[in-house]
């Protein structure tokens, strides 16, 4: 008899483990179909180029336009806060600024690490005297002065880089505001 319990207790557990690891199976399956429908989803609307993988790209992930004059800052909020997101990013702003008679191109690329509670290996170059900072929300902001706003005109493109993600359409946010800092 012991032996046949032996046996029967050795299917049971088989059984178990097969239902486990089929529903392990589901659940990356579902994960997996999920991500890849928001690329097609994405390259459908022409937003992402890319597999999600490192090197991705986000296409016109946010616009702005303006007819406005005057002085300003144009600040942009990235989803990424210092506190909760350990994520790199590289965000290229391009567009005219009409009343400067000036071409917008700038890029901004850093790291937001949660582990350390700050913005570490930041950089930028381009137009309109780039700055990433850290804004009383926590989250990473990107910020470009204008002298004279009207008709600007701007467009950001992203890149997947190292432990970052794809950055989509209305994944960051274009702030108007005169202040240097929000």
């Amino acid at each position: 008899m012991s032996l046949e319990n032996n046996i029967a207790t050795l299917v049971q557990k088989s059984e178990q483990l097969t239902s486990t690891v089929d529903n392990k199976v589901a659940e990356i399956d579902a994960s997996t179909a999920s991500m890849l429908q928001r690329v097609d989803n994405a390259l459908s609307d022409n937003h992402v180029i890319g597999e999600g993988i490192r090197g991705t790209r986000g296409f016109a992930i946010a616009n702005y336009f303006t007819s406005t004059s005057g002085v300003t800052n144009m600040h942009v909020k990235l989803p990424y806060k210092i506190d909760t997101h350990n994520h790199m990013f590289h965000i290229h702003i391009k567009g005219y600024a009409y009343g400067e008679n000036a071409i917008v191109d700038a890029v901004f690329t850093g790291y937001c690490y949660k582990n350390g509670n700050r913005l570490h290996q930041s950089k930028t170059m381009g137009t309109h005297e780039p700055i990433v900072y850290v804004g009383s929300d926590q989250h990473v902001y990107l910020r470009l002065s204008f002298t004279n706003q009207y008709y600007l005109t701007l467009s950001a493109d992203s890149i997947r880089v190292g432990n970052g993600t794809v950055l989509g359409a209305g994944d960051i946010e274009f702030i108007n505001n005169t202040a240097a800092e929000l």
